[in-house]
């Protein structure tokens, strides 16, 4: 075809015409990117060399898929009340205030808890805490949408698993507590085989609530981080003092944002807030004065 002026535009006009009808015809935005939640379970008094020498596939899982590492540290105070202080507010005890288990110094309203920063930041958020050792409800946690603490990690594995069912979570925190009560009982120790048993039933525990999360109707439009870690280790039968088999910790970080690896340098318990917020997209305000940095993170 040939204009007055003796110019061909056939070619153009088809090209032009069908670059513009394939610009409207495609779709303005990609498919939504997968929506950022984040599972934590607390083992309490878990000692890293015993949770590698248990039996516990789903935590091994976990550890061959994920980052890890095996030398991680709390605090030199190794109470449980310090140790998820830090856990959770991702400062140590000289700002949570947390010396001990009674919680006399407490300072969470300058230093709250992970779930509560949250809520302040996306108030539409739904987050939720499910504990045995209920100061963690009574004294940490301050604001989440669900706070529960039961007398048993069999129940708490139970709730822990029909929370997950909930589409419009977002984070859940989940402690068990029944390896502490084994170290103890009976002493924290590798070679100790009811000690072992303990970890052995924790995994399990992790087993069915790893299985109700991938079990969600929007399971596959999600990218969840998974993060496991303890409070404090032990040594004998008891634990609170600084020496490294009461000190050193594990943490594991898994999930589809998750490098895979050892973490180093050795992570401290005080990384494991930012880890999380990060994740969730949540801006780490310096005012904040966070101790710890994200970690395990692609």
């Amino acid at each position: 075809m040939k204009t007055r002026t003796g110019w061909s535009i056939g070619p153009c006009i088809v090209t032009f015409f069908s670059l513009a009808f394939l610009t409207l015809a495609a779709p303005i935005y990609g498919e939504d990117p997968p929506q950022k939640k984040a599972l934590i379970i607390g083992i309490d008094g878990c000692r890293p060399d015993a949770l590698l020498a248990a039996k516990a596939p789903h935590l091994h899982g976990l550890i061959k898929n994920g980052a890890f590492s095996d030398k991680a540290q709390t605090g030199d105070m190794t109470s449980s009340g310090s140790g998820w202080g830090s856990l959770l507010t991702g400062v140590w005890r000289e700002k949570h205030g947390v010396r001990g288990n009674d919680f006399k110094l407490s300072n969470f309203a300058e230093f709250p808890d992970l779930l509560t920063r949250t809520k302040k930041a996306r108030p539409a958020s739904f987050v939720a805490s499910i504990v045995h050792w209920d100061p963690i409800q009574k004294r940490i946690v301050k604001n989440a949408d669900v706070n529960a603490a039961y007398k048993t990690d069999p129940e708490v594995t139970k709730a822990a698993c029909k929370m997950l069912a909930e589409e419009k979570l977002d984070l859940l925190f989940v402690h068990l507590d029944d390896v502490d009560g084994a170290g103890h009982k009976f002493g924290f120790d590798p070679k100790l085989p009811k000690y072992l048993d303990a970890i052995a039933k924790a995994d399990e525990a992790v087993g069915a609530i790893l299985k109700a999360m991938e079990a969600r109707s929007t399971y596959a439009k999600e990218d969840w981080l998974v993060v496991v870690s303890t409070d404090h280790g032990g040594r004998g039968k008891g634990h609170g003092n600084n020496t490294p088999e009461e000190r050193t910790t594990f943490l594991i970080v898994a999930g589809k944002s998750a490098a895979r690896g050892t973490i180093e340098p050795a992570p401290v318990i005080v990384d494991i807030a930012p880890t999380v917020l990060q994740h969730l997209g949540i801006a780490i305000d310096p005012k904040w004065s966070f101790d710890g940095k994200a970690v395990g993170l692609k």
